[in-house]
């Protein structure tokens, strides 16, 4: 798939407010507002950016241009979608609202969130939002021995294949570095959900970054009795979620992994395989629970 590719119809629907905010989606949405097994059954083709240049002068205007493709994923449909973009909407103003800069929030064909900034701050922006949610970077552009974001895209025996937008790349199970087990194994012990966002080293075998290997340990070590991951939904649905199951008081709060990839922290007392119980019925996603 490669990153000059173009797209078909799209629908532009401009937000109440601020005004300098544009988020597009497309207009022939599939009714289906997930799918865990296949995103791809829902996906779109929207719009994408035609660029990778970072802090480009509009000899036009005077104006600078920046665009930049987030290490996060928008796969759900329907209505899903429409609250997805919302929410990455205001997540986006929330990080750059005091900057001058105008901005538009499109969904590539290979589900990535591409955001696309002009104004004096727009550099500042686009570096800013990579800092924050990570950023996709083409293969030409990844060096060996640096870090970069995917996400967790399939596992098997061998390994974690990561999307990471223009191609797969495949972590070795003998360089995941987080203990015994298979692969498949791992990803139960540590409740990682399908397309959580995950950092790489890249190179000829791509190793987990120390990074996410902390951070996946840490959830087993921390106070509390453990967490429930959670896909496929907003980080306003899944507290939406725990609070109509009637347990927003066995809860500490709900971290935010990705736009649709969140992590509820539970109380001491609270069981979390029994939370999952209690509030699947009411998510469309894959959960997945880790005990400390």
């Amino acid at each position: 798939m490669g990153y000059e590719d173009h797209i078909s119809s799209v629908d532009v629907a401009q937000l109440a407010s601020p005004p300098n905010c544009i988020i597009k989606a497309g207009s022939d949405l599939d009714s289906d507002e997930s799918s865990i097994d296949d995103p791809k059954n829902t996906a779109q083709t929207e719009q994408r950016s035609n660029t990778k240049t970072r802090g480009h002068l509009d000899a036009d205007t005077d104006s600078d241009t920046a665009d930049v493709i987030l290490g996060t994923k928008c796969y759900v449909g329907g209505d899903a979608r429409d609250r997805a973009l919302d929410s990455m909407g205001s997540l986006i103003r929330n990080d750059i609202d005091e900057l001058t800069v105008s901005w538009s929030v499109d969904i590539r064909d290979d589900e990535f969130i591409t955001v696309t900034l002009t104004g004096s701050d727009a550099t500042v922006a686009s570096n800013l939002l990579a800092e924050t949610w990570g950023e996709i970077y083409p293969s030409t552009e990844r060096t060996d021995g640096e870090i970069y974001t995917g996400t967790l895209s399939s596992w098997d025996e061998n390994g974690w294949t990561l999307d990471v937008g223009d191609e797969h790349v495949m972590i070795p199970a003998s360089e995941l570095g987080l203990g015994q087990g298979s692969p498949t194994q791992i990803r139960e012990r540590f409740g990682v959900v399908q397309h959580t966002p995950v950092q790489f080293i890249a190179g000829e075998t791509p190793q987990l970054a120390d990074s996410t290997r902390d951070q996946l340990y840490e959830w087993t070590r921390e106070a509390g009795s453990g967490r429930v991951n959670v896909n496929s939904a907003t980080r306003g649905e899944v507290r939406a979620t725990v609070n109509r199951a009637g347990h927003a008081d066995d809860i500490v709060t709900v971290d935010r992994l990705g736009l649709l990839e969140q992590s509820v922290i539970c109380t001491e007392d609270t069981d979390p395989p029994g939370l999952i119980a209690s509030i699947g019925s009411y998510l469309r996603a894959e959960l997945k629970c880790v005990l400390t």
